[in-house]
């Protein structure tokens, strides 16, 4: 049974307040998620369902963000909290419609510098069901400007079938006027497994198909610009392990 505790002019309000404060990045696909959905699948029996959200500032002058998280619709008898320059402790579904970090925890970010300790939680305690929630990044000294992002913690009584990963790295990292190679090696079939690339904008640049268990993929870089980039290993459009490399240029 889920509750759903705002209303559609609050969550208008929301929506009419986004602006480029800073840009959100999901971590496994790479994408920029500003004023979007990431949705994670999950089991019942799992404690502790965990989406990452990096924070990088834009502009050009530092500011001191906070984070407020909303209950748009949640799953009875779940607990759920997060991490925004501390962890706070598991609040149970409907106790806190409306969850603002505490003043004192706001984090002065830096334009352009990633910042990467966001984590949001979900703990199902068996309980089946679509629990979403909305964080709401803004600037203490101006609250109305503010970007956000929506996650979903869907969980099922047996989860998605993932892949079993061994290894999942590039080499060389950084790459400084050289091809990066992918190295993966996974347990059980590889079938319909890809490799996605994507840039600090989100931007795919590549994306391979796994052929067999142990596979080597080649990222040429003679044609990307130097940055970071995010590999994500997918089946089924579900990430099950994801890293970052470095190219240098050449």
């Amino acid at each position: 049974m889920k509750r759903t505790f705002l209303s559609l002019s609050l969550l208008t309000l929301c929506a009419a307040a986004q602006a480029q404060l800073a840009e959100l990045h999901d971590p496994v696909t790479g994408n920029v998620v500003n004023g979007q959905l990431i949705e994670h699948w999950g089991d019942n029996a799992t404690p502790n369902q965990e989406v990452d959200v990096y924070v990088i500032l834009n502009g050009s002058t530092n500011k001191t963000l906070n984070v407020r998280r909303y209950e748009l619709s949640v799953v009875a008898n779940t607990e759920n909290y997060f991490c925004w320059g501390v962890c706070y402790a598991p609040q149970l579904a409907g106790a806190l419609p409306v969850w603002n970090a505490q003043p004192q925890h706001a984090i002065q970010c830096q334009p352009g510098v990633m910042v990467t300790n966001f984590h949001a939680y979900h703990t199902p305690y068996g309980a089946n069901g679509a629990s979403t929630y909305r964080y709401v990044w803004y600037d203490v000294a101006n609250p109305t400007d503010t970007v956000w992002c929506d996650i979903r913690f869907q969980v099922t009584s047996v989860g998605v079938p993932e892949l079993e990963v061994k290894e999942f790295a590039a080499f060389p990292n950084p790459a400084i006027g050289q091809d990066v190679q992918l190295r993966l090696e996974l347990n059980g079939d590889a079938a319909g497994a890809q490799v996605v690339v994507h840039n600090m904008v989100g931007e795919q640049v590549l994306q391979v198909p796994v052929r067999g268990a142990s596979a080597r993929i080649l990222v040429p870089t003679a044609q990307l610009a130097p940055g970071m980039y995010f590999a994500s290993l997918q089946r089924n459009g579900r990430a099950a392990s994801s890293i970052r490399f470095v190219v240098a240029g050449r």
